[in-house]
């Protein structure tokens, strides 16, 4: 995409460092390049891990809002810095030990990404284009956080603590 200024950092996050714009599925690879990520993620503390997806949540805004304006959001597939915070999000409440949880829920945010639950497709259609991009991965992953602490909690016979 020519008029993307891939030197500039907010597109080049944009984009997924390239990934939107060089594979037919840039969400499921974002996605899948974000596990081992993911995997040192879950070692670090509660707060640390909030921290961390708060800033990766305004850069994806800020990220969003710039490419969006360039290219509209008809091309919004070309974006995948919103995956990054999904599986962010994803794993959030994991704890160090939890790697196979981490597995669940790479399966189940792209799971939740191509089916679009309730009410994600209702809200994206009355926030701005910038932010229904990422508002729907962010949805997804807190979703999928939830479902994988239920999985842990039944993996675990009810002492799970969900790396608290």
């Amino acid at each position: 995409m020519s008029y993307l200024n891939l030197t500039n950092p907010m597109h080049l996050f944009a984009v997924g460092f390239g990934i939107g714009l060089k594979f037919k599925a840039p969400g499921t690879m974002a996605s899948l390049l974000m596990l081992p990520v993911c995997l040192l993620f879950i070692q670090l503390s509660l707060l640390v891990k909030v921290l961390l997806a708060l800033a990766v949540l305004a850069l994806c805004l800020a990220a969003c809002k710039s490419v969006i304006d360039l290219i509209g959001y008809e091309n919004k597939n070309k974006i995948a810095c919103d995956e990054f915070l999904g599986m962010l999000l994803s794993v959030m409440f994991l704890g160090a030990d939890e790697w196979f949880l981490a597995v669940v829920a790479f399966f189940l945010f792209r799971f939740f990404d191509m089916m679009h639950p309730f009410p994600i497709s209702w809200v994206q259609k009355r926030i701005p284009s910038f932010c229904a991009v990422v508002a729907d991965d962010f949805y997804n992953g807190l979703l999928t956080a939830l479902s994988t602490w239920i999985i842990g909690m039944i993996i675990s016979s009810n002492s799970y603590t969900a790396g608290f």
